[in-house]
């Protein structure tokens, strides 16, 4: 069976205490971590109604479209969805294809936001 996941908005959906975590699982230098938290979690929108400044909303989530940043941090989440489904493969809970009898099975490809899971 295949499943294609197409993720909607995937930027905006990204929780920041998820890139934090990741970032300190694979071994990132805490005082790295501090600056990429501080880069996409700094950020205030402001709204230009008629020509003058009106409110402020900070997000709470989610990599700004457009920031050089935010395409690796998604990579980075992606590779974190990857080795989870690894490591259910290894656990037998999850069973990917194999193209021939005797070669490596596959149970996902990613292409940007677009998922494909085999099982």
């Amino acid at each position: 069976m295949a499943l294609k996941l197409d993720m909607a908005k995937a930027y905006n959906r990204v929780e920041w205490i998820y890139v934090q975590s990741l970032l300190l699982k694979m071994g990132f230098h805490d005082t790295f971590i501090s600056w990429i938290i501080q880069c996409i979690t700094t950020p205030t929108y402001k709204f230009n109604i008629n020509g003058e400044i009106v409110g402020a909303v900070r997000p709470r989530r989610g990599l700004r479209q457009g920031d050089p940043l935010s395409p690796y941090l998604f990579i980075l989440c992606a590779e974190g969805l990857s080795r989870l489904l690894n490591q259910v493969e290894e656990q037998g809970e999850l069973r990917g294809i194999s193209l021939r009898r005797d070669g490596p099975t596959v149970n996902h490809l990613f292409f940007a936001d677009d998922s494909f899971l085999f099982c």
